[in-house]
């Protein structure tokens, strides 16, 4: 897996002195906080340059709440973003505070079927109800081109048919409206295909939202791109991915359900699980 490695300026002395880029302050004789990081997707690695300190007090700006007195501790972010990080070194009264961005864009991740690249990633839907039949569980991740997903079945996942539909507008008011998730739906788009058979395509709505009005805009391959299915500790998983620029104009989330089918068009696996008064659509950020 190729890993987005970033370094901060500012490593101290020796190392590399850029002083400009560093924001920090220091009380005391010599002693002086300073770090550098390597991101692996959102698991990051710090390393301590603090010179004449014992002790260690770092923050890591996400809003986890989790802190570390360990010298260079790693930390797992869990979205992307830029986060201030600040560490506080000290020896005896003497304190020295460094502030810094650290820059997480997320994991690499390739549709191959080696599912290592999703370790950090957290799961975005578990079902719990036996509603989800087939499908049990989800993990998504936004990249600036495409949507990826890893998702979890029990044994009987096949994917002889995928329905998945897609709210790319935000906007429960638009597009059809998918009756087993009364609290949003508002589909746009639907992909369907068999993933046994090798066949489908991408459809867009039109029409009343009551209506199933689909015409298809794109073949499927065009857009969905998938792994082989592999069973991992008793259970089925693939991942897949979707490309961006083929869903049209959308803001700072897509909405989704993916229903499995037998080839006789019988549901036997929803995500999220449906048909309760509180179902509705998953939310993947963008």
């Amino acid at each position: 897996m190729k890993k987005n490695i970033t370094y901060l300026c500012g490593l101290f002395i020796v190392v590399l002195a850029i002083s400009s880029c560093k924001k920090g302050e220091n009380t005391g004789s010599g002693t002086k906080a300073v770090f550098s990081y390597v991101a692996d997707g959102y698991n990051v690695n710090f390393t301590n340059f603090s010179t004449n300190a014992t002790e260690y007090s770092w923050d890591f700006g996400d809003g986890s709440g989790e802190v570390s007195t360990r010298k260079a501790p790693q930390h797992i972010f869990k979205k992307k973003g830029d986060f201030l990080v600040s560490l506080t070194a000290k020896s005896g009264s003497a304190t020295s505070t460094f502030i810094d961005t650290v820059s997480i864009i997320g994991p690499n991740i390739k549709i191959d079927g080696d599912f290592t690249d999703w370790q950090y990633v957290d799961y975005a839907y578990t079902n719990t109800l036996p509603s989800g039949g087939t499908l049990t569980a989800v993990k998504t991740f936004a990249s600036s081109t495409e949507i990826f997903f890893l998702l979890e079945g029990t044994p009987d996942m096949k994917m002889e048919i995928l329905d998945m539909y897609l709210d790319t507008d935000n906007n429960n008011a638009t597009g059809f409206t998918v009756g087993a998730y009364p609290v949003s739906s508002g589909a746009d788009l639907l992909i369907e295909g068999s993933l046994v058979g090798g066949w489908g395509g991408v459809y867009k709505h039109s029409g009343p939202q009551s209506g199933f009005g689909f015409s298809q805009i794109y073949d499927m391959p065009e857009v969905f791109h998938y792994s082989a299915f592999k069973s991992v500790a008793g259970k089925t998983v693939f991942e897949f991915s979707i490309r961006k620029d083929k869903l049209g104009t959308t803001k700072g989330f897509v909405n989704y359900a993916i229903i499995e089918s037998t080839s006789g068009y019988a549901p036997i696996g929803t995500m999220p699980e449906n048909g309760t008064p509180t179902a509705a659509f998953g939310k993947i950020a963008l």
